[in-house]
């Protein structure tokens, strides 16, 4: 029986070893995670999806919270804010598009991301306010409890 367990081992090694020397080695720069950058940028500056799901639920949040028409105006502020502030952040990532080939472009397309994000926040924050503003204290309630929920559901299937 030990005879059979080390020329199992013995094979799995020597086939370990011929796997690893078929394998091209990494000539891009940037190796593996500069493929995959590469491949998020050509999804992430490609054609922009349509803001349904944002739609969605907007509609969700108007049911749950059973807003007047008052708060759905507010409510549609935020959504054009919203909506506008993804096209204009993803207008200033991808133009020009960013070369992920060096790690002085990686840097700069951070950076360049994290001041999208940044002025999308602050394009959204007053409709937000204005919006959070116009609610009840019971729809405030409600609000927190779905928003606490839902990033529950995240970090569970992030595994947080």
């Amino acid at each position: 029986m030990s005879r059979f367990f080390t020329a199992a081992a013995f094979l799995s090694l020597a086939l370990i070893g011929t796997q690893a020397q078929a394998q091209p080695a990494q000539t891009t720069p940037g190796g593996a995670g500069g493929a995959r950058g590469a491949r998020m940028i050509e999804r992430f500056c490609g054609s922009m999806k349509p803001a349904q799901a944002w739609g969605r639920y907007a509609e969700r949040l108007s049911d749950r919270l059973a807003l007047d028409e008052k708060q759905k105006g507010m409510l549609r502020a935020w959504q054009e804010a919203r909506i506008k502030a993804r096209a204009d952040s993803r207008t200033a990532q991808c133009s020009p598009k960013p070369n992920l080939s060096t790690f002085q472009g990686r840097l700069d397309w951070r950076q360049k991301r994290l001041e999208a994000q940044l002025a999308s926040f602050k394009a959204t924050r007053a409709p937000l306010e204005a919006f959070y503003a116009g609610l009840s204290d019971q729809q405030k309630a409600n609000w927190d409890a779905y928003r606490d929920r839902r990033g529950d559901r995240r970090r569970y299937r992030r595994g947080d």
